[in-house]
């Protein structure tokens, strides 16, 4: 009798790849929080630029860093559909209305209704868009081309 001394069923080499992928999307994510922040607070803290412009701005800069280190890492190894202007496109507008819900919502109303430092609400309105982006470049930005094996 043959033991099997395969130790992985073909899921799991998919699911290693995709906890691969999602840990390089939070440390890209990570750094963005803090170009979000540092941006926020030179917009807001030294500039004294309103504070909904100022998120805006910060968090435009932060989708720009995060989409070109997703597409030259996080995705690397897939085809890229689209040129890259387009493809910032449409990443900027899927992750840009995450951010507007999710960010600037609860940016603004912690800071306006609660008396939360804007830094740190800045911060909490962050935590709350990362799953969604996640699924978003994983699933359309970035999606995996399916190939016929059919011939």
């Amino acid at each position: 009798m043959k033991q099997d001394q395969t130790l992985t069923t073909p899921a799991q080499p998919a699911l290693l790849g995709y906890l691969f992928r999602g840990g390089k999307f939070m440390a890209v994510a990570w750094v963005g929080m803090v170009v979000n922040t540092a941006c926020l607070y030179l917009f807001k803290g030294v500039w004294h630029i309103r504070i909904i412009p100022a998120s805006l701005m910060a968090i435009e800069i932060a989708i720009i860093h995060n989409f070109i280190w997703f597409r030259a890492w996080a995705w690397k190894d897939r085809e890229q559909r689209l040129p890259f202007f387009h493809q910032l496109l449409v990443y900027n507008a899927a992750t840009g209305a995450v951010d507007l819900v999710s960010n600037v919502s609860i940016l603004w109303a912690l800071s306006t209704f609660f008396g939360v430092h804007y830094l740190l609400a800045n911060i909490l309105g962050m935590i709350a868009g990362p799953f969604i982006k996640f699924w978003l470049n994983e699933k359309f930005i970035f999606r995996e081309r399916r190939h016929d094996s059919s011939g």
